[in-house]
């Protein structure tokens, strides 16, 4: 059988194009359902896990200014500060110069009662029936058919006073007096100071001056040593020179006695 040569070109080349065209449009779809890309499988599952990671450390969509633990030291700060507060509330704060110038009343009268007590305050008012007495808790009123006996209580202070006129030694410039004063009184007094003052006949002041006495050695809570203090019921000794100008004339003399209390 003899074939055409032409007839068997065109049939080759017929079947070679239905054989590639398949082929060809297999890889135009996979080009259209997934792009081209240099990755191998595993970098793009990192990718991939790269992203979700991203996304879950990004920064919240509205600003975070305080956490839990912040509000809660919030809370327990308030609570501290509630409780200060409360109990400022409840102690009584007290001005010591407040207290300074609330002065206990004085203790002037002593009263002796028939049911064997006795009662120490300051008489405010009295008449044929009834007493009016101010003590340390208030005001009591004490009926007179209750009075056995009323006394006068003695000041618990200093009660300093000169024994006797004082020894005067006189210099051409000065004048030096000496003597003794003694305490009477029910509690000692402290820094105790003689001062004499000099006047001439118009009782114009020519000069003054003061010295301590020489009394018990006491030592005062604040550390503070001192020989210049007279006790209850006994005497010191003192000694005072006052200057005084040649020329001057001395007519009077005056003196006074100075002290301080403490505990």
């Amino acid at each position: 059988m003899y074939l055409n040569p032409i007839l068997v070109l065109l049939i080759c080349l017929f079947l070679s194009g239905c054989s590639l065209n398949p082929f060809q449009n297999l890889q135009s779809s996979e080009s259209d359902a997934e792009p081209a890309t240099n990755e191998t499988p595993s970098e793009a599952n990192f990718s991939d896990r790269k992203k979700k990671i991203d996304i879950r450390d990004a920064s919240p969509f509205y600003p975070m200014d305080e956490t839990v633990d912040d509000i809660q030291n919030q809370i327990t700060d308030l609570k501290s500060r509630v409780v200060e507060y409360e109990s400022r509330i409840n102690r009584v704060a007290l001005d010591p110069n407040l207290l300074q110038m609330i002065k206990a009343p004085v203790l002037s009268h002593e009263i002796e009662l028939i049911n064997g007590s006795m009662v120490q305050g300051s008489i405010l008012q009295e008449d044929v029936d009834r007493i009016i007495l101010k003590t340390q808790i208030g005001q009591i009123r004490i009926e007179k058919n209750d009075v056995i006996s009323i006394k006068e209580i003695a000041p618990n202070s200093p009660d300093l006073s000169f024994n006797g006129e004082p020894e005067q030694k006189i210099f051409n410039d000065k004048r030096v007096f000496s003597g003794e004063i003694q305490n009477e009184g029910m509690r000692r007094a402290d820094f105790t100071r003689i001062i004499f003052y000099l006047w001439d006949e118009n009782t114009n002041l020519i000069s003054s001056d003061s010295a301590f006495i020489e009394g018990s050695d006491i030592k005062y809570k604040s550390g503070i040593i001192t020989d210049c203090a007279i006790e209850s019921g006994a005497s010191a000794k003192y000694e005072v020179t006052v200057p005084v100008p040649d020329t001057t004339n001395v007519r009077y003399i005056t003196k006074e006695i100075h002290f301080s209390i403490y505990d």
